[in-house]
């Protein structure tokens, strides 16, 4: 199943990818059937099905326009790429936007302060001062990329 040679692929991909998938299904499986009476389950089930739709529906293509846009810094011939030290940044800061929206937008101050005992002000700023340190790493390490390149 591994590839060529005259046999059929009745899979279409190696038998480890068939193992791996297989795998998946049964740790979900599994899961599942750990929450099968908890009442948080149909919650549960609503967030990944609306995380795949927004997935598909708002973040993939935004992400394909935001690396549409960042083509120029790949067409141009360079010494050392410039695309992936803007892109990484932006993605890692995109994740912790997305991980922390709830206290960086102040969504859910009483259910925070109740819980955590913390107060949600700083968290927009801490997220400002993180992607722009994000960013000054990146940029730093691509001038130091850029002055170990040969000429």
């Amino acid at each position: 199943m591994s590839g060529g040679g005259r046999r059929p692929r009745l899979y279409g991909a190696s038998a480890w990818h068939l193992l791996a998938l297989l795998g998946c299904f049964a740790l979900t499986g599994y899961a599942v059937s750990r929450l099968r009476d908890d009442p948080a389950l149909l919650r549960i089930t609503l967030w990944f099905v609306g995380a795949a739709v927004v997935w598909d529906l708002v973040a993939g293509p935004l992400i394909a326009l935001v690396d549409r846009l960042l083509l120029p810094l790949r067409s141009r011939p360079r010494r050392v790429g410039l695309l992936n030290h803007v892109r990484v940044p932006a993605l890692l800061s995109g994740l912790l936007l997305v991980v922390w929206a709830p206290v960086i937008f102040q969504r859910s101050e009483q259910t925070f302060r109740l819980k955590a005992g913390l107060d949600q002000d700083p968290y927009l700023e801490r997220w400002l001062v993180i992607t722009a340190v994000l960013f000054a790493m990146s940029a730093a390490a691509y001038a130091v990329r850029l002055r170990r390149a040969p000429h």
